[in-house]
């Protein structure tokens, strides 16, 4: 008996359907090497490698792990369905592949973020390659930092402060500076923090201009509240140095 043009129809709809939302369980890889800036670039075992998806509200994690004995570390994470459901998709219904990035950090290492992977397919393995850090004593110790921005801010919009002002590095020395050394007074954060951007800047007179309008910000009562927040494990002395 041969099936009518309506059957047929639906039947290769359906199975177009389910060829297309077959859930992926396998795995997506992502690859870097920690090494040393300077030097013979020698690997660094034990740093912390953490790996997310970037997206403007709000970044999915994606996985984490520590670089072994030769300073690589390859980090697995789960693909995602890139079938007609686009609501499963890692960008919703606007990318069906993530946008990786990563960030290294480890006790008395600069924390140093990668590039980032735009729409990188799943299917392949996202290798980053080398990433040089830096040795510095501000790091040592259980620390925090995050970027341009103070914690409460959402996260794309110290993506953004991050990407638009190139200070990363300068913000999350400034992060550290407020909260955990605890003997400094505020305005030699704050002086540390204007130096390390204007030596960012290397003359540019636009970098500048933007460089003294975080100045200023944190240079307000505003920045005075966050240190000492940022300071509740100091002192009561201490903390009064957040107005000094």
């Amino acid at each position: 008996m041969k099936a009518s043009p309506v059957t047929t129809f639906i039947l290769s709809a359906t199975l177009f359907l389910a060829s297309n939302e077959q859930v992926q369980v396998n795995a997506g890889q992502i690859k870097l090497c920690a090494k040393t800036e300077h030097g013979n670039n020698e690997p660094i075992s034990g740093a912390n490698v953490k790996c997310w998806d970037d997206d403007y509200n709000g970044d999915d994690f994606m996985a984490s792990e520590t670089t072994g004995a030769d300073g690589c570390v390859t980090l697995n994470y789960s693909n995602k369905p890139t079938g007609w459901k686009c609501w499963k998709w890692w960008d919703s219904c606007s990318s069906k592949h993530p946008d990786i990035y990563c960030d290294v950090s480890g006790d008395c290492l600069k924390p140093k973020q990668t590039s980032t992977k735009n729409n990188h397919n799943q299917k392949k393995l996202a290798n980053f390659g080398n990433v040089y850090m830096n040795e510095d004593a501000e790091f040592c110790g259980d620390q925090t930092w995050n970027g341009c921005g103070p914690e409460f801010l959402p996260d794309w919009l110290t993506d953004i402060a991050d990407d638009v002002s190139g200070f990363e590095d300068q913000c999350n020395s400034h992060d550290v500076c407020y909260g955990f050394i605890c003997d400094r007074k505020r305005s030699e954060c704050e002086n540390a923090f204007k130096s390390g951007m204007y030596d960012e800047c290397d003359g540019d007179f636009l970098c500048e201009f933007l460089a003294d309008l975080f100045h200023s910000a944190v240079s307000s009562s505003v920045g005075a509240d966050i240190c000492v927040y940022a300071r509740d494990h100091c002192t009561e002395s201490q903390r009064q140095l957040c107005f000094q």
